[in-house]
């Protein structure tokens, strides 16, 4: 394991993870300050994405995502005590808990990360989104989620779709081999993900909270054992909730129309009944009307 302990975070080449892009050893010392505070031990190299020549995990608009070592389980201000990364969750090594820690970036037009806390605390109180664990001014700690973004899922599963000649067979057994951080293989079902990604929506929806971004679900949710919708730093309890009309517009007009005409006997015929539904769903958020939408598009009965 490559953990970077905490206390060297501000030393070169760490610094510009926790600095990036612009460098500044003052804000990068109160974020190492807060990261000690909350109990994260280190971080652990490694992800998709490169910092100045660094794996981490995710590399945002607004922040930076890596692996950390949480020491202890902390109450924090937002978390609910609860070690996300317990060893039936995320894993654990001997020294503690394994998780999710988002910095903030140096250029980012956010104030703190409260506000994202405070969004991601309400989504995890109906169970949607990772498991807030605590949180600062500047850092955000979480679960951990291994696996791969949508946009990942639209690729593959597109791949594997067009291999076959017969679109009902696609329907009904198109699955994707999912990968995570140790290397471990799982097949998962499209058709299941995508019902599970409709049925949080519908629970965002029934509280009030609207995620923001679910019309480009490419990087805004991630796919493991289940479906993950991250990203709560442009979510709000105020505007009008669309997080099932977004995430459906998704299916059928966005990049994830490959998975949708896939997965959706004859789509192209059935869109306009498929949006007369989605339009009564919007004007009556019931059980009744999300299970009408679902069965237009062929997720009702799985």
């Amino acid at each position: 394991m490559n953990l970077i302990p905490v206390e060297q975070l501000l030393r070169e080449p760490f610094i510009k993870i926790v600095g990036y892009p612009h460098c500044s050893v003052e804000d990068a010392r109160e974020k190492v300050r807060e990261m000690d505070m909350l109990g994260v031990k280190g971080i652990l190299l490694g992800g998709r994405s490169m910092v100045d020549g660094l794996r981490v995990l995710g590399k945002g608009c607004t922040s930076i995502v890596v692996k950390a070592l949480l020491d202890r389980c902390s109450d924090g201000d937002g978390g609910d005590g609860v070690c996300s990364g317990r060893s039936e969750d995320r894993g654990t090594d001997h020294h503690g808990a394994i998780v999710a820690l988002k910095i903030m970036r140096s250029d980012s037009g956010r104030a703190s990360m409260e506000h994202e806390a405070r969004m991601l605390t309400i989504a995890n109180g109906v169970g949607v989104g990772p498991r807030l664990v605590a949180y600062g001014s500047k850092v955000l700690v979480m679960e951990l989620v291994d696996g791969m973004h949508m946009m990942e899922l639209v690729r593959r599963g597109g791949m594997e779709g067009s291999n076959s000649s017969n679109s009902s067979m696609v329907r009904d057994a198109c699955t994707c081999r999912i990968m995570d951080g140790s290397g471990n293989g799982f097949r998962i079902s499209i058709r299941s993900v995508l019902l599970d990604v409709l049925e949080q929506c519908f629970l965002l929806d029934g509280i009030g909270l609207d995620h923001g971004e679910l019309g480009n679900m490419d990087r805004h949710v991630m796919v493991s054992d289940r479906a993950y919708i991250i990203d709560f730093e442009s979510s709000s309890m105020v505007r009008r909730v669309s997080n099932v009309t977004s995430a459906v517009n998704y299916l059928l007009f966005g990049r994830g129309s490959r998975l949708g005409g896939m997965l959706i006997h004859d789509l192209y015929s059935r869109r306009d009944g498929i949006i007369h539904a989605l339009r009564r769903y919007r004007l009556d958020m019931d059980r009744e009307r999300f299970d009408e939408l679902l069965q237009s598009l062929d997720l009702r009965f799985l």
